[in-house]
């Protein structure tokens, strides 16, 4: 069963630049990136944005320590549901 996203605005922000800076290193538009991701990268991407987040973590040091976090996320992590995510993510890179 898959669990649901609490949406925390400060991993949103974090995310949200993660994928406009890799769209722009891609040359893509970033809802094409955003696209691009399964459920199951988006979930763990969203795991270590909120992890990352908690530790209170800004800039060059959240997208760090995210991705690290991302690496390593539990089997319920990357099985949560992405529809709300993805949807706030859609809605902040229009």
């Amino acid at each position: 069963m898959a669990s649901t996203l609490e949406l925390s605005e400060a991993a949103l922000t974090g995310l949200r630049d993660y994928l406009m800076a890799t769209a722009a290193d891609e040359d893509k538009a970033p809802l094409e990136e955003l696209d691009g991701l399964s459920d199951t990268v988006l979930a763990a991407y969203w795991h270590g944005y909120v992890e990352a987040s908690k530790a209170g973590r800004a800039g060059q040091a959240l997208h760090a320590a995210a991705l690290s976090k991302a690496l390593a996320a539990p089997i319920g992590a990357v099985c949560a549901e992405t529809g709300a995510l993805r949807a706030a993510l859609a809605q902040s890179l229009q």
